[in-house]
């Protein structure tokens, strides 16, 4: 019970089930959106669970290397991108990929790529 008295909620919505919700309000809807949201929560959550843990995992500091706009960039900038880039292309639902991490776009591989 919170402060008033009242009985808190417990039920609360996943991102995930939410934009399922809302997708089958939609029968025109492909669920290309729902597959490539998923991915990303999928991409936050293991971000989420590596910056837990960055210390213990030495994650913390700089890379050793610059990004596209000349700044040092963080070992968690790295995984980040990683993990995000992986994530987007296993979704199947990208074509081209573009971060202030890489130099160039990444172009997904025909195979991999959104139809």
């Amino acid at each position: 019970m919170d402060h008033t008295g009242e009985a808190q909620r417990t039920d609360l919505m996943t991102i995930t089930r939410h934009v399922l919700n809302e997708q089958s309000k939609h029968p025109e809807a492909h669920g290309d959106f729902t597959i490539l949201l998923s991915h990303i929560v999928l991409g936050c959550k293991f971000v989420c669970n590596a910056v837990t843990k960055a210390g213990l995992a030495k994650l913390i500091g700089l890379a050793g290397q610059t990004n596209t706009q000349g700044e040092e960039q963080k070992k968690l900038d790295v995984l980040s991108n990683d993990v995000f880039v992986k994530a987007l292309i296993s979704s199947g639902r990208t074509c081209i990929l573009a971060s202030e991490e890489n130099e160039e776009a990444i172009f997904v591989e025909p195979s991999k790529r959104a139809h």
